[in-house]
């Protein structure tokens, strides 16, 4: 059990902070306050304007933080590009001073920082670069799961779009119906939560899908539920080949499917439209069976982010999305992911 802090100084919103927001919610670790000077006084529901994270205090600066008497300090966003802001070093090398071990999902390895390898190293304390990967050599084999075994693979409209969340959750209500389900992270935020985990976007093209099958072969002959996370989207322009590999290498039984309600594009890309959900869900079908072939592996729910939107336009677009797609659909935070491992259950019952 760590004790937490997390800078994301002046940049604690749902959507630029997700990594943040995402270990409050799900980690077993204490965390006991948010580094943000924008809202300090105020705590991460008050600042989030959503139920989560109640009387964790924002604060002014690691200074502050100090006080709680923290034991790791946590880079809580993961922004486009992935460099450290220049302004954060100094309380990241004030957190090192005082004997805190960093957690960083950035894109840029701390421990490849001279200035702050050198302090981590002279105060004996931890540099946790949680996307560094691995050592690479598998090229997928295509190989079998074990029989009987599910793997279920959300893949989405967009990045963002609560696929780790629905994971999440879904291992969440399997394990309280007492089926032996597992959680597979497969980005930074989700490795933070689970200690475990492949940093996917920082893998190398031809080992992605060879890598992942190697994880889910392991957690497959262990566990009777792998609930894998999935990464950005196929009609993304800029991350689609890291979906595909995901994709190709999990090989999975059954796929969910995760999409933001009120998206219309692509975020950051207005030139590129949001197609239909139907559209969207037999493009991830035909990806999978171009391998698989058998033509098993469905898309057998929808989980719709309804964030931004009222409890009564939220069933709105669940009602919506279920008639355009046919597929039980739900918001897994505010209703809850019982649908979703409804349909999952049914679906596998009557293969």
């Amino acid at each position: 059990m760590r004790r937490i802090v997390i800078l994301a100084e002046g940049a604690f919103t749902l959507h630029r902070a997700k990594t943040a927001t995402g270990v409050i919610r799900y980690s077993k670790d204490e965390i006991l306050a948010v580094i943000d000077s924008t809202h300090m006084g105020k705590d991460v529901a008050q600042a989030l304007e959503v139920p989560l994270g109640e009387g964790i205090p924002m604060v002014q600066d690691i200074h502050e933080a100090l006080r709680l008497k923290p034991d790791t300090l946590m880079i809580g966003i993961a922004p486009q590009g992935g460099a450290l802001p220049a302004s954060w070093r100094w309380q990241l090398l004030t957190a090192i001073e005082h004997g805190l071990d960093i957690i960083s999902g950035l894109h840029t390895f701390l421990a490849d920082d001279d200035e702050l390898r050198e302090a981590a190293e002279k105060k004996g304390v931890t540099l946790w670069d949680v996307r560094r990967a691995p050592d690479q050599t598998r090229v997928a084999q295509f190989t079998p799961h074990r029989p009987g075994s599910h793997t279920v693979l959300m893949v989405g409209s967009d990045c963002s779009a609560g696929k780790m969340t629905v994971a999440l959750e879904l291992e969440r209500v399997a394990r309280q119906r007492g089926l032996d389900g597992a959680f597979l992270a497969t980005g930074q935020t989700g490795i933070m939560i689970s200690n475990d985990g492949l940093p996917i976007d920082h893998l190398i093209s031809d080992f992605i899908a060879g890598m992942v099958e190697e994880k889910v072969l392991e957690m497959s002959n262990a566990h009777e539920w792998v609930f894998v996370e999935g990464q950005g989207a196929l009609t993304h322009p800029g991350y689609s080949p890291v979906t595909l590999g995901l994709i190709h290498g999990s090989v999975p039984d059954a796929m969910i499917f995760c999409h933001l309600a009120t998206a219309k594009t692509i975020d950051g890309y207005e030139r590129c439209p949001m197609p239909s959900l139907s559209r969207l869900i037999q493009i991830n079908e035909d990806a999978i069976n171009w391998i698989r072939q058998d033509g098993q592996c469905k898309v057998v729910g929808l989980a719709l982010m309804t964030v931004g939107l009222s409890e009564e336009e939220a069933r709105v677009a669940i009602q919506q999305a279920e008639e355009e797609t046919g597929l039980p659909t739900t918001d897994v935070i505010r209703f809850g992911a019982e649908k979703l491992m409804d349909a999952l259950q049914q679906h596998f019952s009557t293969r």
